[in-house]
Formats: C-alpha cells, structure tokens, sequence
C-alpha cells in the first residue's frame, strides 16, 4: 500500500551519524568514566557500531538515556569485580550482548531496564553505581563531543565546558537522495533529536518540512508513543502514513499509531530483529523510495 504521508526519523535514515551521535555515546561513556571518575584508560569501553545493540533493544531512542545506562552498566561491572582500568571492564561478565539481549523483552524505558536488571543481579552495588552517576553532567559531555566548543552555545545554551572541541556534528553525511522522493506524498519528521538539533540537520539535508509536520524531543513525545506519529497524521489530514526509522522505538511507533513500519538495517541481526515485526525492511531510505517509485 503506497503511503499518503512519509514520516522519517533522522539518525541513521536521513543522515548517516556513525561518526557523530554514536561517536558521541562511545566517547562521553568513555570520558565520564576516565576523565570524571578516575579509571584508568586501558580500551574502549563502547564501540560506537555496539550503541545499534542498544538500539535494538528498545528504550533508548534517546542518545543521552543510551549514554547514561550504559556508563551505569560499565561502573556496575567496575565495582562488582572491584576493577580499575576500563579494559577490564569491558571484559567483565555480562558483555554487551547478553546484556542488551536480556533487557530486549522489558517493557520500561531505556534506564528503567538498566536498573531493573543490575537491580537483579545486586541491588546494593547498583545503589553504589547510581552514587557515581551524575546524569546532568553527562547530557553536558555528551552535548559539547558532538556540538563542539563553537556550537554548543547555538545548539544547546551553555557555554564551553571541556575546552577546544571540533564538534562531532561535521561529520555527518547526507543519505537521502531528494530526486528520490515522491511529488504526491507529503513529508515529516518523528525524531528524538532536540529542536535545534533537528534544524541543523534540515540545514545539512537542504530539505523543507513544515513545522506542524516535525515532531522532536521538545515535544516531551517519546518514542514509542504514537502520538508523534498522530500528530502529523492529523497536520496533513491524510490517514496512510509510514515510518521509516532504523530502532525498535521507531518500529513500534509506527505500529502503537497504526501505521506502515519500515525499517532500514544495514545488518544481519538488526534485519533479523526488525523481521519479527514488519516485512517492509530496507539497507537505506533510497532503497525504500526506489521500491515505492517501482510500485507505482
């Protein structure tokens, strides 16, 4: 069924941000932990390809809730094992995948889960990593790494933190191929970008959305509520709409609004996971508006 109304997340659908917003969660986990709290720099304690498993697990649509569970995990592990250098942390039990395949089948948000199943593993050292995590000042790291000390004041408010930093934001790449998209379809966007951040990438995309058909974390609309969905739905006053997005929040979105789930994996486990949920499963956004164009 051809969509009347095409809504896109941004992130990793519009523009390619593997070296910016998952650069930016590898970096601030690693930065809180070293820098913040002392321990010693021995390996990356997250690969930014490994925040997908995050993902994928649903509940983290959010980059800043991703970073902050998965610095909570990282110190859970830290203190559990009485461990000093992030190299061993990383090793520690439970790894990445058993981990984010256990909180897969939770209902909670993205924290919620973390805490939920450090909670059960032992509540009295999860108590102990919460004291170390002061999550405002992570947001903080995690706004200038990807900002930059010359736009962090634009995009967020604050004055410079960490000293010189060349903004992760500049390496992101336009995906989307607009000769692409359809004439008779109108256009938005469900993202959990903030507004300004959302602006920027429009700026980057040189594509023009009306506002009352762009939703964003300034909203207070998590995915995956529908609601964002619903109310673009009701901008256009169409009732056929797609979402095309490339985490569990966003699939679940469009099915909780009752709308075409299309997913974009790039890999094996993510297209394995998104199967269980729609057969509308695409390597990039291009390739899903050609099978749209050979449809009509």
């Amino acid at each position: 069924m051809k969509p009347e109304i095409i809504v896109f997340d941004i992130d990793g659908v519009l523009i390619d941000t593997s070296r910016s917003f998952r650069c930016a969660v590898s970096r601030t986990v690693q930065y809180y932990i070293t820098e913040i709290l002392g321990y010693r720099d021995t390996g990356i304690l997250i690969k930014p390809e490994e925040v997908q498993l995050f993902k994928l697990a649903g509940g983290f649509n959010d980059d800043w809730i991703l970073s902050q569970s998965a610095i909570l995990f990282f110190l859970y592990k830290g203190l559990k094992y009485k461990l000093s250098d992030t190299g061993s942390i990383r090793l520690a039990p439970p790894g990445l995948i058993e981990f984010t395949d256990a909180i897969s089948s939770y209902k909670d948000g993205g924290l919620e889960k973390t805490r939920r199943y450090l909670a059960d593993l032992d509540g009295n050292i999860l108590n102990k990593a919460e004291e170390s995590l002061d999550r405002s000042l992570v947001i903080r790291i995690f706004q200038e790494i990807y900002a930059g000390s010359g736009y962090v004041k634009r995009l967020y408010g604050i004055e410079p933190l960490l000293g010189k930093e060349e903004g992760l934001w500049k390496n992101e790449r336009v995906i989307l191929d607009k000769n692409l998209l359809l004439n008779d379809v109108f256009y938005g966007i469900y993202t959990g970008r903030t507004a300004s951040e959302t602006q920027l990438a429009l700026e980057i995309l040189k594509l023009d959305i009306p506002s009352g058909a762009i939703v964003t974390m300034g909203s207070s609309i998590v995915k995956p509520d529908p609601k964002g969905l619903e109310i673009i739905r009701e901008y256009y006053k169409k009732n056929i709409l797609a979402f095309v997005g490339d985490s569990m929040d966003d699939v679940l979105s469009a099915i909780n609004a009752k709308a075409i789930p299309v997913a974009i994996a790039s890999d094996k486990l993510s297209r394995e996971r998104f199967s269980h949920y729609t057969s509308f499963i695409f390597s990039d956004v291009n390739e899903y508006l050609r099978y749209l164009r050979g449809s009509e």
